[in-house]
């Protein structure tokens, strides 16, 4: 039972895509699902996905944004895919688009929104602005690791 848990995290893991981009240029994330209106969502771990905006139709350019300023930030290309104008850090994360579906939305791959950052001492460094789920999954798969040694121990 404990294993199943880490089983699932590593299923959803493996869905993400990357997509590398420069500090203040314009990035494109694609919709994994093939639906005719999305939800966009936004998650900086361990944070819980934040809703961006809505499309209606996968060949209109309207949307619901669920917050005013993002307006600046996010605009839908055709098919619903997501533009991201002028990268920041913070704008580093992993972006979903979702469906509704029985009132309730069903999440498709993710993908995490990494930058290239320049420092001195390592010009050819990268960066993807917040802990990575491999670094989750390892975290949990150490920790499980010493409850098992402790378990196996005390027997």
């Amino acid at each position: 039972p404990l294993f199943l848990g880490l089983f699932i995290c590593c299923l959803g893991a493996d869905g993400l895509t990357e997509t590398l981009v420069e500090l203040g240029q314009n990035a494109t994330i694609n919709c994994s699902l093939n639906i005719e209106s999305a939800y966009w969502y936004i998650q900086h771990h361990p944070q819980p996905p934040l809703a961006i905006l809505r499309s209606f139709t996968s060949s209109s350019l309207a949307a619901f944004y669920s917050n005013n300023t993002f307006r600046h930030k996010y605009s839908l290309l055709t098919g619903n895919r997501l533009l991201i104008q002028n990268v920041t850090v913070d704008d580093c994360g992993v972006f979903y688009c979702a469906k509704k579906e029985n009132d309730c939305l069903l999440f498709g791959k993710g993908t995490r929104l990494m930058t290239t950052e320049v420092y001195a001492d390592y010009p050819n460094q990268t960066s993807n602005c917040r802990p990575s789920w491999e670094n989750c999954i390892l975290s949990i798969y150490s920790v499980l690791n010493v409850i098992l040694i402790v378990m196996i121990l005390g027997e």
